[in-house]
């Protein structure tokens, strides 16, 4: 019996070898590519184009206006940055064909919008899939 007991051990382990290579050559990998998304997701790499015009977005958007309401009015932002503290500062920028809208909001309530009224440059991923 402990002839057999040693065999079956040393075949399971020959059969977890690989198992254990796969997973040490695949893990870094997917780890890095993981990494690699969310940083390009930070950087607004391939942000989706708001629907409509900058100047009618704009419109619609007041100094004072409450977050959910700017959502309901012209939807979720492109690119969403913020920092909590004593309050909470947020920059969304939204991106539209004809321009770029910034919205500065302090706690929940804009503070600033900005538009740019130039063709958005967006940046695409660099990375080859």
């Amino acid at each position: 019996m402990g002839e057999r007991e040693r065999r079956k051990g040393l075949i399971v382990a020959i059969a977890f070898v690989p198992i254990l290579l796969a997973a040490f050559l695949w893990l870094p990998r997917w780890w890095e590519a993981r990494e690699y998304r969310q940083i390009e997701s930070i950087a607004g790499v391939e942000a989706h184009l708001s629907q409509g015009k900058l100047a009618d977005a704009r419109d619609k958007v007041k100094n004072g206006m409450k977050s959910d309401a700017v959502v309901a009015a012209i939807g979720k932002p492109a690119l969403s940055v913020a920092t909590d503290g004593i309050s909470r500062h947020e920059i969304w920028t939204y991106y539209f064909a004809d321009g770029t809208l910034l919205l500065n909001l302090t706690d929940g309530l804009i503070q600033r919008a900005s538009a740019d009224f130039h063709p958005p440059k967006i940046p695409t991923s660099a990375r080859p899939n």
